[in-house]
């Protein structure tokens, strides 16, 4: 255990230091602002204040934690041999600034809070961000920031015991719509055939009809090929279905469609299922518990994690809202449109609600990339190397990497092989075979 030392205990602190220490580190701490018992303690000790104590390792604070307000803050961000640093102190021979008030910062989602740069479905524009801007966004810094922080301390502990961590890959399957041409009921399927010959698309009339006449399988009921390509590779995966009443963003089969059902009770059987929170659920919370309450009455199990269909993450609403309805594991957390991480770390975190100043039982799972994101690239050669940079930071850092990718990269579509081949080649490089 180590006691850490500061003038003032406040949420922020508590929180943060926790994280780091506990969650990250596998090391138990206490907390005292009794300068008396502090000097008297004669274990692992470290001081969070303007200056060191007695002879025990210390950082220097910043404001961000000793306060309650949400605020502009002015950061400049400094260089630590090759590693990003914002509120820096370089005259401290132990730490060169508040690894703790930075992490806060980015973990918090701080800026999420302030005015910002919108799209135009309401989401926040990376290119707001401080992690856009100083070009770390793909680099899990927190998680390098950590791995200093353990060498320094263990230069100044040597027989300080941390927990080992190891890299771990695993994947999320998003399924805003189960089927391409099954179950959509007589007006959907009308309407698509209409589509299709005002587009003159023969190659879907061709590929829709046997679909329709039960003489083929759907393009994309390729659950069972995905949940194998994950168990062959030892990579843990989650199915995400939307299940919501039909509506302008939110398409998927009817939640009383028989087919649709019956393909969620089949895949609950070989892999988790859980719910693709629908877009028209974001403005109403009764209507996210009526969707979790549909899904548990056809797989017969708790719900407990979640993905926001288009990614509208609005703080701290959105992850209010779901750690009310029950939620413990969410992953959304990602950019809509450019992959790297929103957070700045590859490992889960509990949600903390900055406005209320209290931490939430909600682990958020940061999201890398999705395969929508890295077609951003045009070509699956392109996107490969963009994911094995990240990569590469990951396993730097003994972190977690994270994966959704749609259903409809499951097709046997022509246009889809080569991204189809390029992420099963990546499971196979990467995965625990």
């Amino acid at each position: 255990m180590i006691l850490i030392y500061t003038h003032k205990i406040t949420p922020r602190i508590k929180y943060i230091f926790k994280h780091i220490f506990t969650l990250r580190l596998g090391v138990e701490i206490e907390f005292s602002s009794d300068i008396i018992y502090f000097k008297e303690y004669n274990s692992y000790k470290m001081s969070y204040g303007t200056s060191q104590i007695q002879d025990e390792f210390y950082i220097n604070s910043s404001d961000i934690l000793l306060s309650h307000k949400i605020e502009d803050l002015d950061i400049d961000v400094d260089n630590w041999d090759g590693l990003p640093i914002f509120f820096s102190n370089k005259e401290n021979p132990f730490f060169n600034f508040d690894l703790f008030g930075a992490s806060f910062y980015l973990i918090s989602r701080y800026e999420e809070y302030l005015l910002h740069l919108k799209d135009d479905f309401g989401r926040f524009d990376p290119s707001s961000s401080l992690a856009y801007k100083n070009r770390f966004l793909n680099k899990p810094i927190i998680d390098f920031w950590i791995k200093r922080f353990k060498e320094k301390l263990l230069d100044f502990y040597p027989d300080l015991k941390f927990r080992k961590d190891t890299f771990k890959l695993s994947t999320c399957l998003e399924v805003p719509c189960a089927f391409d041409f099954k179950g959509k009921g007589l007006i959907r399927t009308l309407g698509g055939f209409l589509r299709d010959i005002l587009r003159l698309d023969i190659y879907r009339i061709y590929r829709r009809i046997p679909v329709l006449l039960n003489l083929k399988k759907d393009p994309l009921d390729d659950y069972l090929n995905w949940i194998k390509l994950n168990k062959n590779n030892g990579i843990e995966t989650t199915v995400f279905f939307l299940f919501a009443n039909f509506s302008r963003y939110d398409r998927n089969l009817s939640v009383y469609s028989k087919v649709f059902i019956e393909k969620i009770k089949d895949i609950s059987d070989f892999c988790e299922v859980s719910l693709l929170s629908s877009f028209s659920s974001l403005e109403s919370e009764p209507l996210l518990k009526q969707e979790i309450n549909m899904l548990q009455s056809v797989i017969h199990r708790s719900v407990r994690k979640t993905r926001q269909h288009l990614l509208k993450i609005d703080f701290p609403v959105t992850y209010r809202n779901y750690a009310r309805s029950g939620f413990t594991k969410d992953y959304s957390l990602q950019y809509y449109d450019l992959p790297g991480f929103r957070a700045s770390t590859s490992n889960p975190f509990y949600f903390f609600d900055l406005e209320n100043e209290i931490e939430t039982k909600l682990l958020l799972y940061p999201v890398c990339a999705t395969d929508r994101v890295l077609k951003i690239y045009k070509k699956p050669v392109v996107a490969r190397q963009v994911l094995e940079e990240i990569t590469r930071y990951v396993k730097e850092v003994d972190g977690n990497m994270t994966l959704v990718l749609n259903n409809s990269i499951n097709s046997d579509y022509s246009s889809n092989f080569k991204w189809k081949n390029m992420f099963k080649k990546y499971f196979n490089s990467h995965g625990k075979n």
